[in-house]
This record gives C-alpha cells, sequence and structure tokens, in this order.
C-alpha cells in the first residue's frame, strides 16, 4: 500500500475547520507543521495514545531543564515544550488517519496539559532557587503552577457538571453541537484600558503564547550571557502575580454571571414548550404551565 501525499494526509487527518478553529498558531503554524511528524511516524506503527506519552515526556523534560537552573536549561526547556506542543498536535492527527480517535484519547491528552501547566512553572521556581538560594523562588512557582492549573481544570470541572446534570436527567434534551452552529468568543479588544490589561494578562497566560515567550526569554538570556537568571526570575515573578489573580476572579467572575448555567442551555437546548425542573430524584423536562413564558 502507497504512502499517501501530505494533501490527502491532511484531508485526513486534520480536525474539521482546523483553519478557523483555535488559536492562530495552531491554525496557521503547529498544525501543518505537525503534518510531515506524522507522515513519518505512521509507518512505524506507532499509537496515538503512545505519542501522546512521548509529549508528555517532552513536557516533563522542559521542566527537569528548568529546574537546573541555567540559561542553557532553559533554552533546552523552550526546545522541549516547542516540541511538546507539536507532538501534542500529532497524536490526533495519527488518532484520525488509523480512526482510533476516541474519548480515552481525549481525555489522556487533557490530563498530559494539565500535568504539564503545572510542572513546567514549578521547575522553574525550583531553578531560581536553585540559583539564588531564597526560597520565595518556590513559592513564585507554585502560584504560577497552581494558577495555571485551576484555570485549566475549571473549564473541565465544568463540563464535569454537565455530565452530573444529564446522569441525574429525567426526559430528553436537545444536543446542539458546534458542527451545525457557531459558538465563537467577540475578539473585539474593549476600549477599556483595564479591559485591555486584563486581555493581555490573560493571552499571556495561554500555553501557546508562553512557550513562546519563554523561547524569547531564554534567547536574551543568552544574548545577555545572563548566568543569574535575572530575565527568566523577573518572568517568573510576574507570571506568578497574574496567574494566582487570574484564576480566582475568573472563578468569581463566572459564578456569579452564572456562565456554566448559560454555556449549558447553550449545548442541551429544551424541546419546544418545555422547561427543565430539579425534583427530588434529579432533574426532569417538563412541559411549560399554560400562561408561563420561557
Amino acid at each position: 500500500m502507497s504512502r499517501p501525499s501530505l494533501a490527502e494526509l491532511s484531508d485526513r487527518c486534520q480536525k474539521p475547520n482546523h483553519r478557523r478553529v483555535g488559536n492562530w498558531v495552531a491554525r496557521r503554524i503547529t498544525r501543518p507543521a505537525a503534518l510531515p511528524i506524522t507522515w513519518l511516524m505512521l509507518p512505524s506503527g506507532i499509537s496515538a495514545h503512545a505519542v501522546t506519552l512521548i509529549a508528555l515526556g517532552c513536557g516533563m523534560a522542559a521542566a527537569a531543564a528548568l529546574a537546573w537552573g541555567t540559561s542553557t536549561g532553559w533554552l533546552t526547556a523552550a526546545i522541549f515544550l516547542q516540541l511538546w506542543y507539536l507532538l501534542d498536535h500529532v497524536d490526533g492527527q495519527v488518532a484520525r488517519y488509523r480512526g482510533t480517535d476516541s474519548l480515552d484519547g481525549v481525555q489522556l491528552d487533557y490530563l498530559m496539559h494539565h500535568t504539564i501547566n503545572l510542572l513546567v512553572p514549578l521547575g522553574a521556581g525550583f531553578g531560581a532557587f536553585v540559583r539564588s538560594g531564597e526560597p520565595w523562588w518556590l513559592f513564585a512557582g507554585l502560584a504560577w503552577g497552581l494558577g495555571q492549573l485551576v484555570s485549566g481544570l475549571f473549564d473541565d470541572t465544568r463540563y464535569k457538571a454537565f455530565i452530573c446534570r444529564l446522569k441525574s436527567l429525567d426526559g430528553e434534551l436537545q444536543v446542539v453541537g458546534a458542527g451545525s452552529r457557531e459558538i465563537t468568543r467577540p475578539t473585539r479588544l474593549s476600549p477599556n484600558p483595564l479591559k485591555r490589561l486584563v486581555w493581555l494578562a490573560r493571552k499571556l497566560s495561554e500555553p501557546h503564547v508562553m512557550m513562546h515567550v519563554l523561547l524569547a526569554v531564554a534567547i536574551t538570556q543568552l544574548m545577555l550571557a545572563d548566568k543569574s537568571l535575572t530575565v527568566g526570575r523577573l518572568y517568573l515573578a510576574f507570571m506568578a502575580v497574574i496567574s494566582s489573580v487570574l484564576a480566582p476572579a475568573r472563578i468569581f467572575r463566572s459564578i456569579q454571571r452564572q456562565e456554566a448555567e448559560t454555556e449549558f442551555k447553550a449545548w442541551y437546548q429544551l424541546p419546544n414548550d418545555c422547561e427543565l425542573e430539579v425534583g427530588k430524584t434529579g432533574w426532569r423536562v417538563t412541559r411549560r404551565k399554560e400562561g408561563k413564558s420561557g
């Protein structure tokens, strides 16, 4: 059997709307760049799960390199993180090519993300502690890591809450998937300077942005012969502050606005003339009483 061309591989491996869904780096750079790696890996018979575990190993190697506490370690970590992000797209492409994509694979992928989100900041904090001897940097790494972990888990726990309601549901809801509608968040920046700063802080906390900033920091340290990791420690301190502020602020804002309820109603819609009620045994889909508007 002949091997597919890259164009054929793209048609078979890429996500639907892969040029429109996701961050700019993934859409324009990483997904296309992952295809040649997928093409090379396919004849080996490697599974998508194995690729995910290799990606996890790259992320853990990045954390270990940061923990070494040297400018060379920071550059090594930055390279490993670039490879981690690349392989994070290869595993899905391998699964889609072989028809083995599954919820188990998605769950393993998410677990890998959360693990790296925690370990990399911890590694940076430990490395700064090794270099300076100041225990404050251990707490800075912990603050950064926990902030990233909580932010990621916040999304996952929302969907676990969805499943909890569905498991106790008496009746039927209509599932409205993204394939039949467009679910996007407004991208227009607010003219309010404070809101612009919050938007920028959130962007800087996104993993694909952090790994590029970390690469820039690593290169800067080498160019400046910064053996004391001054630039890296400044970045670590900055991320510790914004991560520890953004995570609880996001949770408070979401609860205040009841965003989980709003999103649940968007994905799982009631049949006409019905409403969702909570009873003694769980949630029920019931006919709306006359005179009661939706």
